[in-house]
């Protein structure tokens, strides 16, 4: 426009199209070339405004202008019913429409019947408003409920209110009363409706609703692409392949664990410690992240390992090469996407699981919707600026935080609406349920517009349209009451929400010593008990009843879940339940009858062998991480072998960590801070490793051996180790010693029986570990974290073993190795998670076999 000046030139929101249209049709004169902006508006006669309580400032000026030119103007509404004062509607502007309009004559018609609801509902809409101002009008109170037709005969209540302990049980009343409704007495999906207080609710509750089994929409704007998962996750790929993000450790997990390489964390995990392994045995030292990106930066990156998690991530990183290969030939965004879509073979799996029902095809329907506004968006960038690099649309995406616009009208379908109070306006169901009316939530009495009153502006502009004085300071009205006007704003939320009920109101909340009930539920007085019964979907009903035919093998139950089975329901048939399948195998990993066969037992590992088989086992498989100290510990052991084993090794703890730190470099932490807590925790390891070996020197001790390995056999048992260090002291005796970084020691009374430090007395008494021939001295524990007497390390000593203990441990093996070689490994009937032994990376839960 050339009369108005805007930050965006040719651009306009919807109240500057208002406003601006407003000023061409009052300022069009016939005759003139004004008129000729009007077009078909010119012959127009009436105009007819629903809903017209909810109508702004530039609607009322659109309005007033068309009115100044002798159109008639009809507006229809309800002040009790104003929903959308936070957008600048007032809700008095029907009791005072004709100023606004310029025509004071103008005439008001009063509908003196209600046709929807019933007459309890009528009851409680009249009790809400009742606490509401009349905003220039209230007559239309008096309306009286329209007589029901005779076959309108209900079996249920018309309003209820529901009270439950939690948001996830909230949401299962909610479900299951939808699903009666729905199921007993067939009334549609789209008859039904949940309203919220805020936008920001709808999302948690459409997953509660979706958990058993409700279907949903919401009228809620959708997702901008960025936040959608499947859309993002094919962007940071396609960004990849252009060439606008580098390929580094974060996004190559991303790209795995995401649609194109479907790897789970398990997967990854096995992934990881496969390249690490190549590399440890090829005298690499390079970390897991940086084997992943080169393993999928280069053709045949993970042909090496024979595994499902390596020929998944072989797919993702070919299917991502040839999209950088099209990328690199000037192919355009859209090809690229597609490359990526139709590699993953995303369009059949999605597909296939959203023509069921349950979470999984809900999430698929959500994925299959953001992939389709990924591509619709990609194609009109192409259509519009193919001159652009694709690189160009990716950051447009990442950095809009609004919705891809759609002309297309939204499907209903037969599904419960989800929404705002807003978003009804125009609609009714059967069945109304206000949903977390919950205290400072629903009514949310916070004054709106506190620091620059916008409220305001409207009384301004209307003083001094209407020529009534000076508009200054002493003109502007003052609210009474800020907090009454903002509830009264929410009641009529509420009244607005309420009033779209036919058959059913429903109002519910969470209650507990959290959170509170809002002062909303006391329109519905009795409190409805919450339902105890079995679900009313199938997947909650099938676990329902397979817990009463577990626990008290009901009849009833059985014969439901056979029907269910016979209807090839999920998780009814005895067949698909865990522990009732035949065992695999029942061979045990060693047996201990056949010729030859022996247990390999591992130092280290005997005492948790000896507490829990189970938890040996677990171990022994799932081979449970070690984390940041597992690794630090390492390499203070690695320190100590250069530093016993190098004549010019400086034992100075500045010294020993400038060899730590060549390999510090290896480890990866968090945060800055996190580092800096690490370091300091390795320095104080180091000092106690520095006084150890400047004592050791100065006792004139020899060093016989570092980091040996060590094997017996005997038996059925091979025992194999390696031991830290062999010393013989200035008497001639042979102490063998093993280096703990770790803080919890053993108590002094207890190292008699200490099976690691027997373990290696048993190896130097059979030879394994050589020393010479001399006098055997012991076995000692050495913490280099926890100081004593002044010292910075402490020790924890074992005796020498005569022939009789060292018989009585080989008999203890034994036992250990027949434990850790069955088919079945029992664990304690509790375990003590006090004991420092116990206190591994995962906690097991002792149950009873499930087919017992």
């Amino acid at each position: 426009s050339d009369n108005k000046e805007q930050a965006r030139p040719g651009q306009y929101d919807s109240a500057e199209l208002s406003s601006e249209a407003a000023v061409r049709v009052a300022n069009a004169e016939p005759g003139r070339a004004g008129a000729a902006t009007l077009g078909a508006l010119a012959g127009l006669r009436l105009i007819a405004v629903d809903d017209a309580q909810d109508a702004t400032g530039s609607t009322i000026a659109l309005l007033r202008a068309f009115a100044g030119r002798g159109v008639a103007v009809v507006a229809f509404g309800d002040p009790d019913v104003a929903s959308t004062a936070f957008r600048g509607a007032r809700s008095e502007i029907l009791g005072r429409l004709g100023a606004a309009l310029g025509v004071p004559a103008a005439r008001r018609l009063v509908l003196s019947t209600v046709y929807r609801g019933r007459p309890e509902l009528r009851a409680l809409i009249g009790s809400v408003v009742g606490h509401i101002g009349t905003a220039l009008a209230g007559v239309q109170r008096r309306a009286e409920l329209a007589p029901a037709p005779a076959d309108a005969a209900h079996d249920f209540p018309a309003t209820v209110r529901i009270e439950a302990p939690s948001h996830a049980a909230e949401s299962g009343e909610l479900a299951r009363l939808l699903r009666e409704h729905h199921l007993l007495r067939g009334m549609p999906w789209s008859r039904m409706a949940v309203i919220v207080r805020s936008g920001g609710d709808i999302a948690g509750l459409e997953r509660g609703l979706a958990l058993s089994d409700v279907p949903t929409r919401n009228a809620t704007a959708r997702r901008a692409l960025r936040d959608d998962q499947a859309a993002a996750q094919l962007l940071a790929a396609a960004a990849v392949a252009v060439g606008s993000d580098s390929l580094g450790a974060e996004r190559a997990v991303e790209i795995l664990t995401g649609p194109l390489g479907r790897l789970d964390a398990i997967g990854l995990r096995r992934l990881r410690l496969a390249l690490r392994q190549q590399e440890l045995a090829g005298d690499g030292n390079r970390t897991s992240d940086e084997l992943l990106v080169e393993a999928m930066s280069v053709p045949g990156g993970f042909d090496t390992i024979d595994s499902g998690p390596a020929s998944r991530a072989a797919r993702a990183s070919a299917n991502l090469a040839e999209a950088t290969r099209i990328a690199r030939d000037g192919g355009s965004i859209e090809e690229v996407l597609w490359q990526l879509w139709q590699g993953a073979g995303l369009a059949k799996e999605w597909g296939k699981q959203a023509r069921g029902t349950g979470v999984l095809a809900d999430e698929a329907n959500r994925a299959l919707d953001g992939a389709v506004a990924l591509f619709a968006a990609a194609q009109r960038f192409v259509e519009r600026s193919p001159e652009l690099p694709a690189a160009q649309f990716i950051a447009d995406v990442l950095a809009s935080d609004l919705p891809e616009d759609s002309l297309a009208p939204q499907a209903g379908g037969e599904a419960v609406l989800i929404c705002t109070p807003a978003a009804v306006v125009g609609q009714d169901f059967d069945v109304v349920v206000l949903a977390g009316l919950q205290e400072g939530v629903w009514p949310n009495l916070k004054p709106r517009g506190s620091l620059l009153h916008p409220e305001l502006v409207e009384e301004l502009a209307a003083l001094g349209r209407d020529g009534d004085g000076d508009a200054g300071a002493d003109a502007v009205p003052r609210h009474a009451d800020e907090r009454a006007a903002v509830r009264s704003d929410e009641l009529r939320m509420f009244a607005l929400a309420a009033s779209r009920a036919h058959r059913q109101l429903v109002l519910s909340c969470t209650s507990n010593d959290d959170e509170q009930a809002s002062t909303f539920m006391a329109f519905v007085p009795e409190l409805s008990p919450l339902h105890r019964g079995r679900p009313l979907h199938l997947r909650g009903l099938v676990g329902t009843l397979r817990r009463e035919l577990v626990e008290r093998g009901t009849p009833a139950a059985a014969s439901a879940l056979a029907l269910l089975a016979s209807e090839q329901v999920p998780g009814a048939a005895p067949e698909s339940w865990y522990g009732l399948r035949e065992p695999s195998t029942s061979e045990p990993l060693v047996d201990l009858d056949a010729e030859g066969a022996t247990v390999s037992v591992s130092p280290s590992q005997i005492e948790k062998a000896e507490k829990s088989a189970v938890a040996w086992f677990v171990d022994t498989v799932a081979a449970s991480p070690g984390g940041l100290a597992a690794s630090i510990g390492t390499i203070v052991h690695a320190v100590m072998e250069t530093a016993s084993t190098r004549e010019d090794a400086d034992l100075s703890v500045d010294g020993l960590w400038a060899e730590v730190a060549e390999r510090w470099k290896e480890l990866r932490f968090d945060a800055p801070w996190l580092a800096e807590r690490e370091k300091r925790g390795a320095v104080r390891l180091l000092g106690g490793l520095s006084e150890y070996l400047g004592d050791f020197a100065d006792d004139s001790k020899t060093l016989l051996q570092a980091e040996g390995n060590f094997t017996v056999q005997f038996d059925h048992v091979t025992l194999r180790g390696s031991v830290d260090r062999v010393e013989r002291s200035a008497d001639g005796t042979t102490v063998i010693v093993d280096l703990k970084t770790g803080s919890r020691m053993p108590t002094q009374t207890s190292m008699p029986e200490h099976p690691q430090l027997a373990a290696y007395q048993l190896g130097f008494a059979s030879g394994a570990i050589p020393a010479d021939d001399a006098v055997a001295g012991g076995a000692k524990l050495v913490f280099v974290a926890s100081g004593v007497r002044g010292k910075s390390y402490s020790e924890r000593t074992q005796q020498p073993m005569d022939d009789e203990a060292l018989e009585a441990f080989r008999e203890r093996l034994r036992g250990v190795a027949a434990a850790i070689s069955g088919a079945r490994f029992e664990g304690p009937a509790q375990l003590d998670f006090n004991d420092p032994l116990a206190r591994w990376e995962y906690r097991i839960h002792l149950v009873p076999a499930v087919s017992a």
